[in-house]
């Protein structure tokens, strides 16, 4: 298995997408022995080294199949997802947002957010405007701003706009 999976990230196309399609088959569709040993052989590279290509089917086939790995990795106890970032496959995933397939667009969110999931309480305040009524407010707003106020910087000095949160009402 250890030569599948490096023909997987190294071959020629026609060999890498066959040995793409072994790893992911066995990931997909082993038990959870199965899917161990192929990851200690080095799947999660190999399913990964596949999200840098534009072929929407094997990228379908290669977020199953992490998506599986990560799966058994939790139940086992086992943090895979450490290799994933590793081998730069966050990174890689977190691209994948911007495909333009919506399947990879959702399958890509769906992982991140179930086994990379950011912390309760460390959402971005400017990702969404605070609603009062009709009124949308966006930015940081000001208790936090004169809590972090620092006269010594540049920036807050004479003839610099100041930092406030920036409203809109609906019309």
């Amino acid at each position: 298995m250890a030569q599948v999976t490096e023909m997987a990230e190294t071959a020629t196309w026609e060999v890498r997408k066959e040995a793409i399609w072994t790893v992911c088959n066995v990931a997909t569709g082993g038990t959870n022995f199965h899917v161990q040993s192929v990851v200690e052989c080095g799947a999660i590279d190999a399913v990964c080294s596949v999200f840098d290509i534009n072929d929407t089917k094997m990228l379908m086939v290669a977020l199953d199949a992490l998506q599986e790995i990560l799966r058994v990795g939790q139940e086992l106890g086992k943090d895979y997802c450490s290799f994933v970032d590793e081998c730069d496959g966050l990174e890689k995933l977190e691209k994948l947002q911007e495909h333009a397939s919506d399947d990879v667009y959702n399958k890509a969110v769906k992982i991140i957010e179930t086994f990379f999931g950011c912390e309760e309480g460390s959402e971005d305040e400017n990702l969404a405007p605070a609603i009062n009524g009709d009124t949308f407010a966006f930015g940081i707003p000001q208790k936090q701003l004169d809590e972090s106020f620092d006269a010594e910087c540049p920036a807050n000095g004479s003839g610099s706009q100041p930092f406030a949160t920036f409203n809109f009402a609906a019309v």
